[in-house]
């Protein structure tokens, strides 16, 4: 986000979508200076987006984001968004299932990796795009985390120099 201002606005826009749309809820949010801009954390748990995540960045400051979704034991979901007021898009969205269980069509005909995807997800961030490459050659690290909280979520998010958000 460009200021800490930004972030709460965005943070009480996501907070009344969520009141709105998805049946309310209890989400955390909080922001914070970061750097020459801030950052804003935001807890939903037991919330699920599904798929209308473009509508959590409706009017976003320009910016970046990340979405972790946990589907517990079955799968998760992460993706990263390049933040537009004039319109926010998914450049790279990965979804790792547990082995054991069946795909959900609907989630993995959503994929967007590849090299072209995460050399974009990465120039967003500043990382080298090759640790998301090895994770989607290898998602083992994210398996062994499913069904713990922020566990599948952490090989991602270390990547990114981020961290999960705090309760």
């Amino acid at each position: 986000m460009s200021s800490v201002e930004a972030g709460e606005k965005l943070g009480a826009h996501i907070e009344q979508w969520f009141a709105d749309t998805a049946g309310g809820g209890d989400i955390d949010y909080y922001v914070e200076a970061h750097g020459t801009g801030a950052r804003l954390e935001i807890n939903a748990p037991g919330i699920v987006v599904g798929f209308d995540e473009d509508k959590l960045f409706t009017d976003a400051p320009a910016g970046r984001a990340v979405i972790c979704e946990d589907g517990d034991e079955y799968g998760v979901v992460f993706q990263v968004w390049r933040l537009d007021p004039a319109g926010s898009s998914c450049v790279y969205r990965a979804y790792v299932q547990d082995p054991e269980e069946e795909s959900e069509p609907a989630t993995a005909a959503r994929v967007i990796t590849g090299a072209q995807a995460a050399a974009v997800a990465a120039e967003l961030y500043g990382i080298d795009p090759q640790g998301l490459l090895a994770l989607e050659d290898d998602p083992s690290p994210v398996v062994q985390g499913l069904g713990l909280i922020g566990s599948p979520f952490m090989p991602w998010l270390s990547l990114f120099g981020l961290g999960w958000p705090k309760p």
